[in-house]
């Protein structure tokens, strides 16, 4: 691959090598990641994306092993460090794998062009519509202690109050219990046909309300979009109180609603899929002020 025709650039660029892992939302965020880190670096561009569902090609270009900067971890990372050290030390490229799901190393402002989506044909949904994205298929088995499937009754709450027409979408159609029962309990609601997980970026891009669910994909899709009102639930990984190392909370971005879960570690137990379909649960409003002390003690703990 001719990375430097790929990229427009005229002379050898320094290489940010991604190791990509995961599923798509992960890999964005990877990529995302380097391209943040590339920023800091003169000269230097992100490398090895591999995600064909934004052209984003596979492949980089060949750095000597012994002047590679190899970097790994999970989700906290000292970028400022990484930097320092690939300048001290005379580096030529640099190898990075990890997750780096927090907030501090985005900017909307450079990240929006990464994914573009514009020729894809999805709907905008308005002013009289809350778009809710679902999150279900692997994690309804329990492989993700901090990915819980949302409770109904917080999807009837969002509707109730804000009398906003409920358009469903993301992993709606999927031959299982959870989905068949949701869309059971909302028989009159309006279902996304089933779709590319990037058609489903789109919509969350495009739309006036939106409701995430507890996912890296839709966050990211929420956080990057034009929205009026993103509805955020406090819970697994968005709970700084179960992940502190993963930092999901927009303070500031007075577009976000949060409301705080209770709800403790993910195990698909039959007692837990009884309160996602029958349980009223409490969701309490916070606010911004809130939701940053609770990042803040948890930090201290």
């Amino acid at each position: 691959m001719d990375v430097s025709a790929f990229l427009g650039l005229k002379r050898r660029p320094i290489p940010i090598i991604v190791l990509p892992k995961a599923r798509l939302g992960n890999k964005m965020l990877q990529y995302m990641f380097c391209t943040g880190l590339a920023r800091r670096i003169p000269g230097a561009a992100a490398f090895n994306g591999s995600m064909p569902e934004w052209s984003i090609p596979a492949g980089y270009p060949t750095v000597p092993r012994d002047r590679t900067l190899r970097v790994e971890g999970g989700h906290e990372f000292d970028i400022d460090a990484i930097v320092r050290e690939f300048h001290e030390s005379g580096y030529q490229g640099i190898e990075w794998s990890g997750f780096a799901f927090r907030i501090e190393y985005y900017d909307r402002e450079w990240v929006e062009p990464l994914f573009n989506g514009r020729k894809i044909r999805a709907p905008r949904y308005g002013d009289d519509t809350l778009v809710i994205h679902i999150r279900a298929e692997d994690i309804l088995e329990g492989r993700h202690k901090n990915y819980w499937p949302l409770p109904f009754a917080y999807f009837d709450k969002l509707i109730n109050e804000t009398g906003l027409r409920p358009v469903f979408i993301g992993q709606t159609h999927d031959d299982n219990e959870y989905c068949r029962r949701l869309r059971g309990h909302y028989p009159e609601a309006e279902f996304s046909p089933r779709a590319s997980p990037v058609f489903d970026f789109e919509i969350l891009g495009r739309a006036t309300h939106i409701a995430t669910s507890v996912s890296s994909f839709a966050w990211l899709g929420c956080w990057r979009s034009s929205a009026k009102t993103i509805y955020l639930p406090i819970a697994g990984l968005a709970d700084p109180r179960q992940r502190p190392d993963v930092d999901v909370l927009p303070i500031g971005d007075q577009r976000y609603k949060f409301h705080l879960f209770e709800l403790g570690t993910w195990h698909a137990s039959a007692d837990q899929f009884a309160y996602l379909y029958d349980g009223e649960g409490r969701f309490e409003p916070i606010t911004h002020d809130q939701a940053a002390q609770l990042k803040k003690l948890r930090a201290v703990a």
